[in-house]
């Protein structure tokens, strides 16, 4: 009886522990967003059969998650799209209302009083993550007295890099004093200074070799839109990725053996320029040296999905891939290779064009979303927070992000989100309402005004402009514009 009792009790607890894990897989998923640099809608296979870029993981993911059409960076250049993932709110909301960060010493665009994704996730008892492409400003001292480094001003040229920075004191500002337990990556983008990795608060190591504007790290790779600046001693332009995939990977191993639930944000530099893939995923795509760097963001992600699945963690974990814009039209050479980088779509990176800004976007959480599913709901990456803040039910107090858990729920039922602002380099939007696209512009001649007007629905390729045909949406347009910048 006694032995009988006791089996009683294991199974009870086995049960009860059986049930605890369940609602845990219900309430308490791993987060991992991993957002490619100048990915296309047109570089994944899964996305474009034509694509002369091999992406197997990809492919995997789409057929065990869920793919959108439909979705959009909050940008379409990299710097305000972080800001919006990070903070839930559109990129014109920070200081910066055009281009992007010209380097790693910038002051912060996120000030320590936001709420950010990190701050929410870390206290709901996250650990919390960032490895790789920051470029949001990180203050850094001067080598005298008690001043932040001042950036240079914007310079797309690369030059005017900054000499007086004290690298053996603490930086402030960045993703340490903004929710994240863990950073390690590039300040600005590897083709900006300072060459090094930051871990923390420090430089990983002292960089006391000047880089000049478009020098290789060595010979015979790519040296396109590298700007000058401080570079420490052995670095390799090559070893970027391979190096913040195994960072990745350890800090999902640490974590699941503290038993902890973690928040990981892996902004790769893959396929921004310079393009310089590891050795070995040289050759491997048909589309050059992008298409390689291509081939490398998603040999990173089989390395992510790969250790999901040997830690057994899979089934739990909410894995997010997408980009932070469009594509570049051409690999470093000029080339294109008979590749679309952003498919059939009109615009590259920088425009308001679909190109610029509508990205790859594939959702995994098994048991949650349906597999090989397709999703033509309107989404951005800046709904990122408000669909992991509905997951956890946590209020918002502000933010421009719209929930879109339950399409990852039901892929039948239609997006909540109905109209989005989009942004680009040059600091001007366009107005996405239901099918139609609307895009202003003003002449730089004489401040005269014209208009773009697409239906979407039959001309998702951006070629009919209807703004003749329809004056009176025209000026509906304006208004609505008007109103939710100015909201």
């Amino acid at each position: 009886m006694r032995i009988k009792s006791k089996i009683l009790k294991i199974q009870i607890v086995l049960f009860l522990l059986g049930f605890q894990v369940m609602a845990q897989h219900s309430t308490r998923p791993n987060v991992i967003f991993i957002m490619a640099d100048d990915m296309g809608y047109g570089d994944p296979q899964c996305y474009n059969p034509d694509s002369k870029i091999p992406t197997p993981n990809m492919n995997r993911l789409a057929k065990e998650g869920m793919v959108f059409t439909d979705a959009h960076a909050a940008s379409s250049v990299c710097t305000p799209s972080r800001y919006s993932f990070i903070t839930g709110k559109y990129a014109w909301r920070s200081d910066l209302k055009r281009e992007v960060l010209w380097s790693t010493f910038n002051d912060p665009l996120i000030d320590k009083s936001e709420v950010t994704i990190a701050d929410m996730l870390k206290d709901q008892g996250y650990a919390t993550a960032v490895v790789g492409k920051w470029h949001l400003g990180i203050n850094f001292f001067k080598n005298q007295g008690f001043e932040y480094v001042e950036a240079k001003d914007w310079h797309e040229k690369g030059l005017k890099g900054t000499r007086d920075v004290n690298f053996m004191n603490p930086s402030y500002g960045g993703p340490n004093d903004l929710g994240f337990d863990y950073f390690f990556g590039s300040g600005g983008g590897h083709n900006m200074e300072p060459h090094v990795f930051i871990e923390n608060r420090y430089t990983y190591g002292l960089p006391t070799i000047w880089r000049e504007k478009g020098q290789p790290s060595k010979e015979e790779i790519s040296a396109s839109e590298v700007h000058e600046g401080w570079m420490i001693e052995g670095w390799d332009d090559t070893e970027i990725g391979p190096t913040l995939t195994k960072k990745s990977l350890q800090f999902i191993e640490e974590n699941t053996a503290l038993g902890k639930p973690f928040f990981l944000y892996l902004p790769t530099v893959a396929p921004h320029r310079p393009c310089t893939p590891a050795d070995f995923a040289k050759g491997k795509s048909q589309a050059g040296e992008r298409g390689d760097m291509v081939y490398e963001f998603d040999w990173a992600l089989g390395q992510i999905m790969e250790k999901l699945d040997a830690l057994g963690i899979t089934d739990n974990t909410l894995l997010i891939v997408s980009s932070d814009n469009g594509g570049t039209p051409t690999s470093d050479d000029g080339n294109d290779y008979g590749h679309q980088s952003c498919g059939n779509l009109n615009g590259f990176k920088a425009s308001l064009l679909e190109g610029g800004h509508r990205v790859p976007f594939i959702v995994r959480w098994p048991n949650v979303v349906p597999e090989n599913s397709t999703n033509d709901g309107l989404v951005s990456i800046m709904d990122i927070y408000a669909t992991v803040a509905d997951i956890f039910q946590v209020p918002i107090a502000t933010g421009d992000g719209i929930s879109f858990l339950p399409l990852l729920k039901n892929n039948n039922i239609k997006s909540s989100r109905k109209r989005m602002v989009h942004h680009t380099y040059s600091g001007q939007y366009a107005l996405r309402d239901g099918n139609w696209k609307f895009i202003p512009h003003r002449s730089s001649k004489d401040g005269s005004w014209s208009f773009s007007l697409f239906d979407l629905s039959n001309d998702p390729n951006e070629k009919n402009n209807l703004a003749d045909q329809y004056p009176e949406k025209i000026k509906a347009f304006q208004v609505q514009l008007e109103e939710l910048i100015r909201m």
